[in-house]
Parts: C-alpha cells; structure tokens; sequence
C-alpha cells in the first residue's frame, strides 16, 4: 500500500536525518534567546528582581503591568520591537531550516551532513521562502472564500438568526480545516520537487505541487491527514500537561525546560517525517510514471 511505505520510507529517512533536527532545533532555541533574554531584563528592571517571580508565580498577572506606571510604555515599546524581530527573522530563518530538512531527507540513501544541510538551505532558500509566501497567500484567500465571504454575506442579513450564523461558521470553519492538508500536500510536493531539481522554477515547482497532490489524491490526503492529526496529538499533549505544570524550585524550572525543549524536538520529528514522507511518496509517483512511459515505449503501435 503506497500509504504504509511512505509512511515508512519518510520515518526510516527522518530517523537517518537526526542531527539535522537538532541543528534546526538548536537554530530556532537560539533565536527564542535571543528575544527571551532581553525581555527578562526588562521584566527585571520594571518589576525588581524579587518581585517578578512572585507577581507571575501564579501565570499571567495582568494587573501587574497596569501598576508599571512609566515603565508600562517602555516595556511595551520593546515587546512589540522583539515580537516583530522574531516574527519576521523566524519566519526566514524557517524558510533555511525547511529547505535543510528537506534536503536532508530526499534520499534513501542519505547520510548526516552538516555541509548537505546548510547548502541545502542556503540553495533553496528564496525559493522555499517565495513557495511559503505564495502559498500562504493562497490559504488566506482560502480562508477568505470558504469562511469570511459567507459569514460576512450572513452576519450583513437580519433574516438569518445568530444561531444560524454560529452553525454556518462552525460548518465552513470544518470544511476550511479538511482543505488545509491538501494545501499542506501542495506546498510540500513543491518544496520536495525543488529540493530534487534545484534549477526548477518557482511557478513551476508549485505546479508541479498541485499536479502530484491531485494525480494521487486519494492516497496522499491520507497520508497527509495521518501526519498532520499525529502532529495535532502532540499540540494537545503539550497544552495538557504544560501550562498547568509550575516549577517551585530552580531545578524544577530547568526539568521543565528540558521537558519543553523534547516535546519541541518531538515536533520537529514529526514535521520532518512529514516532509519525508511527502517526497518519498513524490519517489513512487516519478518511479511508477517512468515505469508506466517504458512499458508504452516497447508496445508496438
């Protein structure tokens, strides 16, 4: 079944391209630093350094930040200037990362460079970088068009009840999420058939996205819907046990750390198996084409 062996095919590979995980995984930690460190020294100076554990022991306190006074706009200032740093450097930074991962998996045969990860990266980076915006483009019109127009079209009409609205919402909103593994599969075969031409196009690697997702339609929704919902299982085990835990103790903090830091390389696992997967089932889909071509070239005509 073409499911199951990409399934294991992609697993093998992701399994073979461990240290480029951690590479990834260590990339975007020292990113996450960079903005975590400077916020705790703000936090430092508007708070004193005994009093911000206990204002935030307990979670989030908001009114914590309404008695800041002066402090309050300065505060403010730097969490929107980290956030939007972070924002847009991990948004090129994932663009490098993707681009290494899956140059770290498009064989069966690979084996862990450091030098294949980063010339990857570094050679398909502005066009993953250009496949991801595109594609992000495409999902919010998406959005835009299976949600947004007919709740707009509702919410403008006094004959339709509120109730109404909320199911039509609920409707769409269930329809939007079954079409985004098909989107995920788009722009994933795009990604994998770039990795495996360099020379391709954009628009043609993003062609050749959508012709693979629907040549095999079936059995590469399936595939995607597994990955994505073993994804899902882990955001949920994540929000589950995380947010409730609160440490007491320094060595309980940094148990929690490592504990967030594994779940964290788990779900980069789990999207690089993705990524492998995709371009193993990619793999079977040339290999049968080139196989189905041989067989008409030695028929006579």
């Amino acid at each position: 079944m073409k499911i199951t062996s990409s399934l294991i095919t992609g697993f093998r590979r992701t399994l073979k391209a461990g240290n480029s995980i951690l590479i990834a995984w260590f990339c975007i930690l020292i990113l996450v630093l960079v903005f975590a460190y400077p916020l705790r020294s703000s936090l430092r100076s508007a708070f004193g350094p005994s009093m911000i554990t206990e204002k935030f022991a307990e979670g989030i306190n908001i009114e914590a930040f309404t008695d800041l006074g002066p402090a309050f706009k300065s505060l403010m200032s730097f969490l929107t200037a980290g956030f939007l740093f972070t924002f847009f450097a991990g948004f090129f930074l994932n663009a490098f990362l993707t681009a290494g991962l899956f140059g770290s998996v498009k064989k069966n045969d690979m084996k862990f460079s450091s030098r294949e990860f980063f010339s990857s990266g570094a050679g398909n980076f502005f066009g993953f970088l250009l496949i991801s915006l595109i594609m992000s483009l495409i999902a919010d019109a998406v959005f835009l068009l299976v949600v947004g127009l007919p709740a707009g079209i509702a919410s403008g009409s006094e004959t339709i009840s509120d109730k109404t609205i909320f199911v039509m919402l609920v409707i769409t909103g269930a329809v939007y999420i079954l079409i985004l593994p098909a989107l995920f599969l788009v722009v994933d075969y795009a990604r994998a058939y770039k990795t495996a031409r360099e020379d391709a196009s954009l628009f043609g690697s993003i062609g050749k996205g959508f012709s693979f997702t629907f040549s095999e339609f079936r059995k590469s929704y399936g595939m995607m819907l597994l990955l994505v919902l073993s994804q899902v299982a882990l955001g949920i085990v994540v929000i589950l046990i995380l947010p409730g835990w609160k440490p007491v103790s320094g060595g309980g903090v940094f148990f929690l750390f490592i504990v967030s830091q594994l779940m964290f390389i788990l779900r980069l696992f789990l999207k690089t198996w993705r990524y492998a997967s995709v371009t193993a089932m990619m793999n079977e889909i040339t290999s049968e084409k080139v196989t189905v071509n041989k067989i008409y070239d030695v028929i006579p005509t």
